[in-house]
């Protein structure tokens, strides 16, 4: 007969063996779900414009419109969780925009890359996989006027970029390399010329712009990413909100950033333009053709059923004699060579797209509008547009 001690003995020893047992078991169950650690890891960035300038003259030049201020760049699992997303692994900013790397841990070959350039601080925060990532948005003084909604130049060099790559490499060091593209659009003036008909009843006619705007421009920008083969495949736009103005005379969503009362960066001439089948053509500068006074604006992608105009405003004289002046204005539909009926970017017409130079020549044949939000049916002026890199799409635009 076993006695008491013995007993209690072997109840205690059960219990330790039984608290044993569920500790291992607990531990078996932490490690079949947390992932083995791999130290610290680094990623280096190969950073760089993909094909992008300005224009095939200097207006603000390559450099400025492809400088790189401010790097965030966002790390997801190559496998889509059970939800069909790419869950985030890491968010961060670069120390050094110029030569961009972070380090962290549980990176791994082939898991994705996303980098914005530009963008400020806090834009992707709560991002939780790439999807969330890739629809943050950027108010319109954030993508047009590097965050300062005063700015009355345009001349910027904090434009919004934005690519995706994947990871190279083994542990601990990785790398990516990476095309970063224009996600605003550039819209310039080349030229712009009068053609009145020598038998019209404006044979005498003449016009002195006083300011060129954009209308219409989208509030927002969205980082959906573009397309390198081709740019006119970005088919996600940023919801239009209220749409915005470069003359505070359309409407009260003034931005002084989208259009000129003169043209940028020197003394305006003003001259009037006249001529019967002359084409007498103003550069917006004093020399013609100047191409380093050429004038640029920068707007949002859009594809709004309102598009997105360049708005010529002027005195227009009817018989040259300066009695019968009045103020008129020429919208001209951007990406649309209203001439002939193309499309000067291959994509829909009168949609802008983002990394394009919308390279606009501009001839007056007869009287514009009484107002800057009509555009005119039949035009009164054509317009030739070419796309180039930050990719120019050229169109002429004759108004009759």
């Amino acid at each position: 007969m076993r006695t008491k001690p013995a007993i209690l003995a072997f109840f205690a020893l059960a219990t330790i063996a039984m608290q044993g047992l569920l500790t291992s078991c607990a531990g078996d169950e932490n490690l079949s779900t947390e992932k083995p650690s791999t130290g610290t890891q680094t990623l280096k960035i190969n950073l760089k414009p993909a094909d992008t300038r300005a224009a095939a003259y200097t207006d603000p030049g390559t450099d400025a419109e492809n400088k790189i201020n401010r790097v965030t760049i966002g790390i997801f699992d190559k496998n889509l969780d059970t939800n069909g997303k790419y869950p985030v692994k890491t968010i961060q900013d670069a120390s050094d925009p110029t030569a961009p790397s972070i380090t962290t841990s549980q990176l791994a070959e082939g898991d994705k890359v996303l980098v914005a350039v530009n963008a400020p601080a806090g834009t992707f925060t709560g991002a939780k996989d790439m999807a969330d990532f890739e629809s943050k948005t950027l108010g319109i003084d954030d993508a047009l006027a590097g965050g300062n909604p005063s700015a009355t130049i345009v001349v910027n060099n904090n434009l919004p970029m934005f690519g995706i790559s994947t990871i190279a490499g083994s542990s601990p060091t990785f790398s990516a390399s990476v095309d970063v593209y224009h996600m605003v659009s550039k819209i310039t003036l080349r030229s712009l010329s009068v053609n009145f008909s020598a038998t019209g009843a404006y044979s005498a006619a003449t016009f002195k712009p006083t300011a060129v705007f954009l209308s219409n421009v989208p509030d927002k920008l969205d980082f959906y990413p573009v397309d390198a083969a081709n740019m006119t495949s970005y088919s996600t736009f940023a919801t239009v909100g209220t749409p915005q103005q470069g003359e505070s005379g359309v409407s009260l969503n003034l931005k002084s950033y989208l259009g000129t009362a003169s043209p940028i960066g020197f003394t305006p001439v003003n001259p009037t333009l006249s001529g019967v089948n002359t084409g007498s053509t103003y550069n917006w500068g004093i020399v013609s053709p100047s191409v380093t006074n050429i004038l640029y604006l920068y707007s949002m992608p859009s594809s709004a059923a309102t598009s997105t105009r360049l708005v010529i405003r002027g005195d227009f004289d009817p018989d040259g004699t300066g009695a019968n002046k009045v103020p008129v204005y020429y919208p001209v539909n951007i990406n649309y060579n209203s001439s002939v009926g193309t499309i000067p970017d291959g994509g829909t017409a009168k949609q802008i797209y983002p990394n394009k130079n919308y390279i606009i020549d501009v001839t007056i044949q007869g009287k514009g509008s009484s107002d800057p939000t009509v555009p005119i049916d039949p035009e009164n002026a054509t317009a030739n547009i070419t796309v180039q890199s930050f990719t120019p799409a050229n169109q002429s635009n004759v108004f009759n």
